[in-house]
């Protein structure tokens, strides 16, 4: 209904103005009103209808229903049909019964309707109008009635879709909220692997410079140390923007950040054995697979130079047999040597709080595959599989241990 859906005080003016159309055509109509007889019933039901019209107004434009008024509107407008019929009088049990159709339950608003037609009926009887008349005019109450219904409907179905797209939007909101959280544990995941990483060949490097320093060690050699600390605090920062960078998508070379990982260890511990293998071509790892291999490897590396520093280091990567199409990393170290723990390695043993282990799950049960690590020898043995297919895609995942 177009009233309902404009402005309260546009919507009673318009009413006002449609009551005096209505009492200006049927006072100014034949038979005219007057003090006795027809012209006395045309006044009497004038008079009712504007009260009641009145009233109506005043509930509508105050979002409220009062039910009486309609009746007595309708049954005003069915009694003019006959005693005014050149009169706009009709318009009362129009106007009543469209209102009912729209506003009120369906059985309320046939009853309306029903008073209306009864009325009329009264009124052509008495007035002896035409049967024909009964007939037209009650068709057009059921038609307004049914029209008032079918708004009725229309209106509730806006209000339902916009009920639905408010839910729609609230889910849309949790979801986003739920990705944002999602994406703030994984960069805090990634930095943490990072820094853990580097701080803890830092950690190295300036605990055999102070026993360098303590034991009266030229300073040349303690300058190369001190350099090799600054070289890894430079390396940390790269690697924490190639970590972001993984994380928006950009390109990762597996095999060349392994290299570097071995090249890193090499450096910080002289004495140790350390080789890379690599089988296949790396192009077949990209995103979160190709970040899952870096980081299990450097949390391997980061365990080996804590538990067993000085230790020989064996690091392989294959990329796919004739047996299996998967990734298979393999990070092996044979044992804490002997006199390992003069430059202070255990005190970096001691140190963290088990994060690095935690993230590793983590990424078992992002990735499709299995993390296994147990002890290997007089070492560790941590091996990482993953499947090659739709690699770069998050799937389910199984975790069996960690280091």
């Amino acid at each position: 209904m177009l009233m309902y859906s404009l402005n309260a005080r546009v919507a009673l003016a318009i009413r006002a103005f449609g009551l005096l159309l209505i009492g200006w055509t049927v006072l100014g109509s034949k038979p005219a009103v007057s003090s006795s007889g027809r012209g006395l019933v045309i006044a009497v039901l004038v008079a009712v209808g504007v009260v009641a019209w009145v009233i109506w107004s005043w509930q509508s434009y105050a979002r409220r229903t009062l039910v009486v008024d309609l009746y007595v509107l309708s049954a005003a407008g069915g009694l003019l049909v006959a005693a005014a019929p050149k009169g706009a009088g009709s318009a009362f049990a129009f106007v009543a019964i469209a209102t009912a159709g729209f506003r009120l339950e369906l059985h309320r608003a046939v009853a309306v309707a029903g008073l209306g037609l009864l009325t009329l009926a009264l009124g052509v009887l008495i007035y002896d109008q035409a049967a024909i008349e009964v007939l037209a005019y009650g068709l057009g109450l059921v038609a307004v009635l049914l029209a008032g219904a079918n708004g009725r409907q229309v209106v509730g179905r806006a209000e339902e879709a916009e009920l639905l797209l408010a839910q729609v939007q609230r889910s849309r909101e949790e979801q986003l909220r739920a990705a944002r959280l999602e994406e703030s544990a994984r960069i805090a995941r990634e930095i943490h692997d990072v820094l853990a990483h580097a701080l803890a060949g830092l950690t190295i490097q300036l605990e055999a410079t102070t026993s360098l320093l303590e034991g009266g060690a030229e300073r040349a050699v303690v300058l190369e140390r001190l350099r090799r600390a600054h070289a890894l605090a430079r390396e940390g920062l790269e690697e924490t923007r190639r970590a972001v960078g993984v994380l928006r998508s950009e390109g990762l070379a597996v095999a060349d950040t392994l290299e570097a990982l071995v090249a890193e260890y090499r450096a910080s511990s002289p004495a140790a054995e350390a080789s890379l293998e690599l089988v296949g071509p790396d192009s077949r790892l990209e995103g979160p697979a190709a970040l899952a291999v870096v980081r299990v490897a450097q949390e391997a590396l980061t365990n080996v130079r804590k538990h067993a520093p000085g230790a020989s280091l064996r690091v392989e990567l294959t990329l796919g047999t004739a047996a299996s199409d998967t990734a298979v990393l393999r990070v092996s170290d044979g044992g804490r040597p002997p006199g390992a723990g003069d430059v202070g390695a255990d005190g970096l043993a001691a140190s963290g709080g088990g994060y690095g282990l935690r993230g590793m799950r983590e990424r078992a049960e992002i990735l499709g595959g299995a993390l296994l690590a147990g002890p290997d020898g007089d070492g560790w043995l941590v091996e990482l599989t993953l499947p090659l297919a739709g690699a770069g895609q998050a799937t389910a995942v199984t975790a069996a241990g960690a280091s």
